[in-house]
């Protein structure tokens, strides 16, 4: 046992000296990256391929040789539509030896219209630093295009019978009165009212035309009856004409006033004022009575 003891310890030593060995040969601090360019631009999407509203999570990162560029003259000119923001931008600078790195992260999601599509392509990422010299270093950098896979799968396109818990069709109608008759009885009240109607207008039209003729006989006789008045101061054939335009005036109203006039306008003695003047006296009474 005391020989096994002393192997291990012996091993461990050998180990230990190993180990001190490799740190001192190449366990040193890595050597400075070496900036390529004065200014170098990459744009990453964390996953290029999402579903639509999935968040994803873009990143621009700029490379920066502090020999050559003024890295707090960066300015970066980055759109990420049409995607939507859902964060606001986070920046990260590291340095190691003459590179400057500089990481912009941002959260977005494809919510808009022109996500529909199947690949949606940003645009360009283009910034610009001062030189040490004066001028202006620029670099551009492009996105990957963006997937999108639809949410919907071959079952839920796939056509399908829906189950209800009960019975969704509609029961046999039922009428108090059959739909037939009710039209019948409808049609026959209809044409009984146009009838009505019909008959309605047609009497108010006669009545209308009665009481204008009415009104126009009773101008007539009166202008008759002014005339005779006014005869009797003229001569004979006056008094005649305008005993005939009353007597026929007369012969829808009063007949026997009618026949007296007429006799009297056609008599073969001339009419005398005295048998005119009571003619129309009577007629005069009998109007107003």
């Amino acid at each position: 046992m005391g020989a096994l003891t002393r192997g291990a310890a012996v091993a461990a030593a050998a180990a230990i000296a190993a180990v001190i060995v490799l740190l001192t040969v190449g366990g040193g601090p890595a050597p400075a990256a070496e900036p390529s360019a004065p200014v170098v631009v990459r744009a990453v999407l964390a996953d290029p391929v999402v579903q639509l509203g999935d968040p994803i999570v873009t990143r621009v990162v700029v490379e920066l040789d502090r020999d050559r560029v003024r890295p707090g003259t960066l300015r970066v000119a980055a759109s990420l539509a049409p995607l939507t923001a859902l964060s606001t931008p986070t920046r990260t600078t590291t340095r190691a030896g003459k590179l400057e790195t500089v990481t912009i992260a941002q959260r977005a999601a494809c919510l808009t219209a022109p996500c529909l599509a199947r690949t949606v392509a940003l645009r360009p990422v283009r910034v610009t630093v001062t030189a040490s010299s004066g001028g202006t270093a620029a670099a551009t950098a492009s996105w990957r295009p963006l997937r999108l896979r639809s949410r919907l799968t071959a079952a839920d396109l796939a056509p399908s019978t829906p189950t209800f818990a009960a019975d969704t069709a509609p029961g046999r109608p039922s009428y108090r009165v059959a739909p037939g008759r009710a039209a019948t009885v409808l049609e026959v009240v209809a044409a009984l009212a146009a009838a009505a109607a019909a008959a309605l207008l047609a009497f108010e039209t006669l009545g209308v035309v009665r009481r204008r003729r009415r009104a126009v006989d009773v101008d007539e006789l009166s202008r008759a009856i002014r005339l005779v008045r006014e005869a009797e101061a003229r001569p004979a054939p006056d008094r005649r004409r305008a005993l005939a335009l009353l007597a026929r005036l007369l012969q829808s109203r009063d007949g026997a006033l009618g026949r007296t006039a007429r006799d009297l306008a056609w008599s073969r003695r001339a009419p005398e004022p005295p048998p005119v003047d009571e003619l129309v006296s009577r007629i005069e009474r009998g109007r107003t009575g």
